[in-house]
């Protein structure tokens, strides 16, 4: 997914840095990395400071740090509600964070329980993905009754 962001935002700049951020970058990506012309730096990112000019400073743990003029994240998402800890739902571990365990009907590990939306979708969140989930999710939940 990161990949395709570095592709979209390549268009907008002509100087654009990837840190890897301790993830293993395959050796494809990096050939079409360098091949863009975008430097790939490795290692964790341990601190991010932020200057008074809005500009900042990429501290990482085996690199020096790195100064920038404007910064893309995209950190791991991680649920704000704890209802599917509390229903004993199981999820799966996503570079993008957290997900719920969901089957191609979008029932849950719990019989009867669906799920839809950014936390049964860690790839893409969006109001659309989530509204198709959530009607697909009440169609198979509904049929699920009829059986």
């Amino acid at each position: 997914m990161s990949h395709n962001y570095v592709r979209l935002y390549h268009d907008w700049t002509d100087t654009l840095t990837v840190f890897a951020d301790g993830h293993d970058i395959p050796a494809d990506i990096r050939v079409d990395l360098a091949h863009r012309c975008i430097p790939v730096i490795d290692g964790r990112i341990t601190e991010i400071d932020y200057d008074a000019s809005h500009n900042a400073t990429i501290r990482l743990d085996v690199a020096p740090p790195v100064a920038v003029d404007i910064l893309f994240a995209h950190p791991r998402n991680k649920p704000s509600a704890r209802l599917h800890e509390s229903l004993g739902l199981a999820t799966v571990d996503t570079p993008q964070g957290i997900a719920l365990k969901v089957d191609e009907h979008r029932e849950t590990s719990m019989p009867g329980i669906y799920a839809a939306g950014d936390l049964a979708n860690p790839s893409m969140h969006s109001v659309t993905t989530a509204a198709w989930q959530g009607a697909m999710a009440g169609i198979f939940a509904q049929q699920s009754m009829l059986v």
